[in-house]
């Protein structure tokens, strides 16, 4: 099983992939960092992962197109609780974000 270092460079790249990704979808709060985006130019197939803080593990799914909306919907019902603010949706957050994976060493 992979150690927290590897699982940080895992998904520091599966965030890269989400940020360069259209439409999709990062946030960031104290408990995990997810992303959800198109995994082929026809978006019939998406990525959904996370990584979650200070225990590291990853989790990443390939989905389809109607899992994916469902599951962003999910994740929109809990932001409330983590504040607008938690979406990633400037290249300065995003590097704010990818930079907490550096605590997982």
């Amino acid at each position: 099983m992979p150690g927290k270092t590897e699982n940080a460079k895992t998904f520091g790249a599966l965030l890269a992939r989400a940020w360069e990704n259209t439409p999709s979808f990062i946030c960031s709060n104290d408990d995990y960092i997810y992303c959800l985006f198109p995994a082929d130019e026809k978006k019939e197939s998406w990525i959904e992962a996370s990584i979650t803080f200070p225990d590291g593990s990853v989790e990443k799914k390939e989905i389809n197109a109607v899992k994916a909306i469902a599951l962003l919907i999910e994740e929109l019902k809990v932001l409330p609780d983590y504040g607008a603010d938690s979406m990633v949706t400037s290249k300065e957050k995003l590097d704010k974000t990818a930079s907490r994976l550096g605590s997982l060493k």
